[in-house]
């Protein structure tokens, strides 16, 4: 008999129908599966027939084939499990096939019948529709996740009896035979599938205002107010500064004061996590921005994307968040050239033998960074190191990479009296409210566009909606030429401006703004340009 479900993959972040058909007749008794499989994906057989054994199904020896279509795009993962072990059911003639339609099955088979939670569920039921199904049977463990979407039926199953009887009584058939009386119950019992519902609001309480709070911060007034005005526009920002002045508590501090998401962006950011199997059992659905903080020993695999298959890295995982680079310069200078074209696009294409493969990474970047390797360059009266080793230590970070971050600021070190003081700066709280309304004002202003940030906006962009008084314009002008800017470097100090601009809720650009966007601009070129002409 021939018998057909439907279940899904992932390829790169998309997901792709596979209908799992299975054939049983008479003949040499063998069990094929076929159709480009992954090693992992042919172990399903051996899978599949002791987790029908142990849960009471005894099928004869026939010639079985079990094929995996389309077959024009590689197969990998252990999600096909349950699939196939109904489709195999359905070829005996366990179910009608009228039972199995319109049903999409997800799942890794344990040897007793248990069914293994796998990636990819939110991508993979989103899709569900598309692919004619209307109920969608995943992984107890990810009924959560699923259940997010709401244009279908989604349960959660524990193990392979639940399913069964489930399909049976679909259509009211026998439920299926057991091997002879003397067998005994199945190691899970079977009881009835779950549907699940996701309050989303209590979800946005628990997970909002993570990470330290601004308060804790002593001093560095400038570095507060920088990081404040890179959240508000999304703009990237790197701190420059000796060891100890508060970079790194900073940089983690930002993850206090991301605002919320919209349901478009959570959904995005969820898909990801759940494919790079980084998603928490107990949440469904991430409603805050991620923050990403690799080590500098990372790979350019684990920081762009790549592997077999391909799948998310860092910058993708960062996503509509932060990516937290800490002592940017002692990361592989290859790997750091890598994020070019991520900051310029939004997006990473990865091309494999099996694909090209396009990997969402709209993400905001934040970097510190000590001055030189021994941290108190140019304080020649603290810095040990030589001419040499600084302009090595800097050279580091090339030009292009720098050009591409809206932001630099310097730290300084924290003075006694600042340190010991009762009370520190305004709490995160405070700063997010001024955040938000940032936030608001840019989403009422690019209404209907592609945009969501002011570091979104394309040179045309910039024109229409950061334009310049005669003053701004002659303004702009002198520092053009003084700090030697390049086109992409005037569009960016630009869109800071219109963000300063925000924060006041100012309907233009005045020249305090302009003037407050070029000192960011500033730092950076005092330590690539002066310092490594003294070095």
């Amino acid at each position: 008999m021939y018998s057909t479900v439907v279940s899904a993959s992932i390829c790169g972040i998309e997901s792709r129908k596979v209908t799992v058909e299975a054939d049983v007749s008479d003949g040499l008794p063998t069990f094929n599966l076929v159709g480009f499989l992954a090693s992992e994906t042919r172990e399903a057989a051996e899978r599949v027939r002791t987790a029908l054994r142990n849960s009471g199904v005894r099928l004869s020896p026939q010639h079985v084939t079990v094929n995996l279509a389309p077959a024009s795009f590689h197969k990998d993962g252990s999600l096909f499990d349950l699939a196939i072990a109904i489709a195999l059911m359905g070829g005996y003639g366990f179910f009608p096939q009228q039972s199995l339609e319109c049903v999409l099955l997800l799942g890794e088979l344990n040897l007793n019948g248990g069914i293994g939670p796998v990636k990819g569920v939110l991508e993979i039921v989103s899709h569900a529709e598309e692919y004619g199904c209307s109920t969608v049977i995943v992984p107890q463990e990810n009924l959560a996740e699923g259940s997010v979407i709401k244009n279908v039926t989604v349960l959660g199953a524990g193990n392979l009896n639940q399913v069964i009887h489930y399909l049976a009584g679909r259509t009211d058939c026998s439920v299926y035979p057991l091997e002879d009386s003397s067998y005994e119950p199945p190691l899970i019992d079977p009881g009835p599938l779950l549907s699940m519902e996701i309050d989303t609001g209590a979800l946005r309480a628990q997970q909002l205002g993570k990470g330290p709070d601004f308060s804790l911060i002593r001093g560095q007034a400038l570095m507060r107010r920088a990081a404040e005005i890179a959240v508000s526009g999304f703009h990237n920002l790197l701190m420059i500064g000796p060891p100890g002045a508060g970079k790194s508590l900073t940089a983690r501090c930002i993850a206090s004061i991301l605002p919320e998401t919209t349901m478009e962006e959570a959904l995005e950011i969820t898909k990801i996590h759940s494919i790079a199997g980084t998603l928490p059992k107990e949440t469904g659905l991430l409603t805050t921005r991620p923050y990403r903080a690799p080590h500098h020993t990372i790979t350019p695999a684990a920081l762009c994307g790549g592997g077999s298959p391909p799948g998310p890295g860092e910058i993708s995982l960062a996503h509509r968040g932060v990516l937290y680079l800490d002592e940017m310069p002692e990361f592989n200078p290859a790997v750091l050239e890598m994020l070019r074209t991520p900051l310029e696009d939004g997006a990473i294409r990865i091309a494999r033998i099996t694909g090209t493969y396009t990997f969402p990474a709209d993400f905001m970047m934040v970097a510190s960074m000590n001055p030189c390797r021994c941290g108190y360059f140019p304080d020649r009266s603290r810095c040990t190191c030589t001419n040499a080793q600084v302009r090595r230590y800097l050279s580091r970070i090339s030009m292009p990479l720098l050009d591409r971050i809206d932001m630099c600021v310097e730290a300084y070190r924290v003075q006694y009296e600042e340190l010991t003081s009762a009370s520190g700066g305004e709490c995160s709280a405070q700063i997010r409210e001024r955040v938000t309304a940032a936030h608001l004002a840019q989403k009422n202003r690019y209404r209907g566009t592609p945009f969501r940030f002011n570091a979104d906006l394309d040179p045309d962009a910039v024109r229409k909606y950061c334009p310049l008084d005669p003053e701004g314009e002659k303004l702009m002008h002198q520092a053009y030429e003084k700090l030697h800017l390049t086109a992409r470097s005037y569009n960016r100090i630009l869109k800071t401006a219109r963000t300063i601009a925000d924060l006041d809720a100012a309907s233009s650009i005045g020249i305090r703004h302009l003037t407050e966007a070029l000192s960011y601009r500033a730092v950076d070129r005092r330590y690539w340009e002066d310092a490594l002409r003294t070095a």
